[in-house]
């Protein structure tokens, strides 16, 4: 994914675990993330709570791999979250470009901690 974007001419930072790409977030400007559900450490999920606290708060899509539980389970659990796109693995090249330009085409959502201040 990450090659693939860059292709086109995205900034790509990219992180081999959740806690990491929490870590990669905080420390800079990101307008979007793209996060799977399964990783070591900290799950895709707990992920997209985290950076639902934050303010700006991402735009984000979720990714899952072909299991029993990523459709009826783990997609419609990272939209209760505040994912504005679900993605099932395996994902095509013109999908992942199309789903990434429409979010980002989106207006960014402020926590609901931001829009009371």
């Amino acid at each position: 994914m990450s090659q693939l974007l860059r292709a086109e001419g995205y900034t790509v930072d990219s992180a081999d675990n959740a806690k990491a790409g929490l870590a990669l977030y905080k420390a800079g400007l990101h307008d979007l993330v793209i996060t799977d559900i399964l990783m070591p450490h900290m799950n895709g999920l707990a992920l997209i709570e985290c950076l639902s606290h934050e303010a700006p708060r991402p735009r984000v899509i979720a990714v899952s791999g072909d299991s029993s539980l990523s459709m009826p389970v783990f997609l419609p659990a990272a939209k209760g979250l505040g994912a504005e796109r679900m993605l099932a693995k395996p994902i095509q090249a013109g999908v992942l470009l199309r789903t990434v330009a429409d979010v980002l085409a989106q207006p960014r959502q402020e926590t609901e901690t931001a829009q009371l201040q």
